[in-house]
């Protein structure tokens, strides 16, 4: 995969959490999954190992949730951020520094355009997704989630 450098699955039904492996993905400047049920949180080797050389990163219209660690937006060629119509109760304000990002209608307290505070309550009421295990939340199919990208991808 030495030569991906851009993963668009926009609005292609994906019912399961981020594997992984998408912190494998090192060469890819485009890494956009908007308009699917992703659950969970981000994983942490988007930052920590992979996605470096990644522009324009967006998880919009999913139900991700969880805080977004700060070294998403620290990553060095972040453009553009967004992560909006999610359940996101966390963020940090170095993403709000981004040249573009868009936060709406997610579940951070204090910041303008969120869910009701309803909303947020009936979806974080929920057991926690457990993206470790092939039981992806009560919120997912019964179908496990794809956990290899390379399985993902055939």
């Amino acid at each position: 995969m030495k030569n991906l450098e851009e993963i668009i699955f926009m609005n292609n039904g994906l019912n399961s959490c981020l594997p992984v492996d998408i912190g494998r993905l090192k060469n890819v400047t485009v890494f956009n999954v908007s308009f699917n049920e992703l659950v969970g949180p981000l994983p942490v080797s988007v930052c920590e190992t992979g996605l470096v050389l990644v522009e324009q990163f967006n998880v919009a219209h999913n139900r991700l949730s969880g805080k977004i660690l700060v070294s998403i937006c620290q990553l060095p060629k972040l453009e553009n951020f967004t992560y909006s119509y999610n359940f996101f109760t966390g963020e940090p304000p170095m993403c709000l520094r981004l040249p573009v990002s868009n936060e709406r209608r997610n579940c951070l307290l204090g910041r303008p355009a969120q869910r009701s505070s309803k909303q947020c309550a009936v979806f974080l009421s929920r057991p926690p997704v457990d993206c470790g295990s092939f039981k992806c939340g009560r919120s997912v199919s019964h179908s496990p989630p794809c956990l290899y990208l390379e399985l993902c991808l055939k």
